[in-house]
């Protein structure tokens, strides 16, 4: 499975922090920090919580977001073939230009959606610039 790597907003751009919480590097835009663990082979961490709609959460649901914008949602399977299964769904909106995207996929298991999830939203941000990002910092 692909290290997870932190990237946190600063008050000039964002920084990256390796899995042992060291720095390895700073930059202006969030796409550059996501390319930069994507190109380590890591994956963003993101961060998790129940997913609540209408002021109610829901079992075996989770959300994702990442600095304050959603990055998207595993869930279990309840019917069909797939049952049991857990679902991902990258239903984030790029927040350096607006561009939203949508991938999904099924795992096994919880942790296998968690990190397929993080894995396809770390590209996804990652791949900013190459669809038309400005140049304002995230």
């Amino acid at each position: 499975m692909k290290e997870r790597f932190e990237v946190e907003a600063t008050e000039n751009g964002y920084r990256v922090l390796d899995p042992a919480g060291k720095v390895v590097a700073t930059v202006e835009r969030r796409p550059q920090a996501f390319e930069f663990v994507r190109d380590r082979g890591g994956r963003v961490h993101l961060q998790w919580a129940r997913t609540v709609i209408g002021k109610q959460s829901y079992p075996r649901d989770f959300s994702a977001m990442h600095t304050g914008f959603g990055a998207g949602r595993i869930m279990t399977v309840i019917s069909g073939d797939q049952r049991g299964r857990w679902a991902w769904f990258v239903n984030g909106r790029d927040p350096d230009t607006g561009r939203t995207g949508g991938f999904s996929g099924r795992e096994d298991t919880k942790e296998q959606a968690v990190a397929q999830l993080e894995v396809s939203y770390t590209e996804f941000i990652a791949n900013a610039d190459r669809y038309g990002a400005d140049k304002r910092h995230g």
